[in-house]
């Protein structure tokens, strides 16, 4: 028997809380792209004043495209309440490991996955039969708004999971901690589509930031946009322990 489900925008995103008092738009950030030879939109928040700061509005809010591997933060935090993954960094996997997670999705199983979905309001689309490659051919589809909205709720443990699951989530994409900042993100690339989501902290304050961007030049494309994210997230004074 085959599964289907449709999925529409609802719960994570964030877009209803922008307005035009509370958005600023930075050209610096499209000139970096561009100097990357990189289009696409990238939007930070700062969580205690609720600002944004967004390159390409219409694009973070109307742009859906498949999720990548960023979609592998589901099933992460389903196989660690099944006990799949325990809390024990050798257990932990990439996000660039297809294979590893495509495992964990045939142990976790369709309807399992298909209830999270649901629960979640995880983007839009009927998700294809094909379990190993839905969160590819663009069945399911997110846009860079919900997945900030997503990220937020994560670091604020307010995910359809135990907070246990999400603590252990948000250890595995913890990538730089240091007296100056800590920085989380999930960076994933297919073809010439990417994304890049997480938070930065400085000061007690956090800040959450989604790239979403699209490439001519795929040549090692999940690094090349961690790089240009970090030019952003510097460009915007971080990473310095200053803001």
């Amino acid at each position: 028997m085959k599964f289907k489900a449709v999925f529409f925008i609802g719960i994570l995103g964030l877009i209803s809380a922008c307005s035009p008092n509370n958005v600023q738009s930075d050209a610096a950030i499209g000139k970096i792209l561009d100097s990357a030879g990189m289009y696409g939109s990238f939007a930070l928040l700062d969580n205690g004043t609720e600002q944004f700061t967004i390159h390409n509005l219409a694009a973070y809010k109307d742009s859906a495209v498949a999720p990548l591997n960023s979609f592998f933060l589901l099933p992460a935090m389903v196989a660690v309440e099944k006990g799949i993954i325990t809390n024990n960094t050798s257990t932990w996997l990439s996000f660039d490991s297809t294979l590893a997670y495509q495992n964990l999705i045939q142990q976790i199983g369709r309807p399992s996955l298909l209830k999270v979905i649901d629960s979640l309001h995880y983007g839009k689309g009927i998700v294809s039969a094909n379990m190993e490659k839905f969160w590819y051919d663009n069945s399911l589809r997110i846009t860079a708004d919900e997945q900030l909205g997503l990220i937020k709720k994560l670091y604020f443990n307010q995910l359809y999971f135990q907070k246990r699951s999400q603590d252990i989530l948000k250890k595995m994409i913890l990538k730089e901690d240091n007296a100056s900042y800590k920085l989380s993100y999930v960076a994933t690339s297919e073809g010439k589509q990417s994304w890049v989501l997480g938070y930065v902290e400085e000061n007690k304050h956090v800040y959450f930031f989604v790239l979403s961007t699209q490439s001519l030049n795929t040549e090692d494309l999940t690094n090349k946009n961690i790089n240009v994210l970090k030019a952003i997230l510097l460009q915007q004074g971080f990473l310095k322990g200053k803001r």
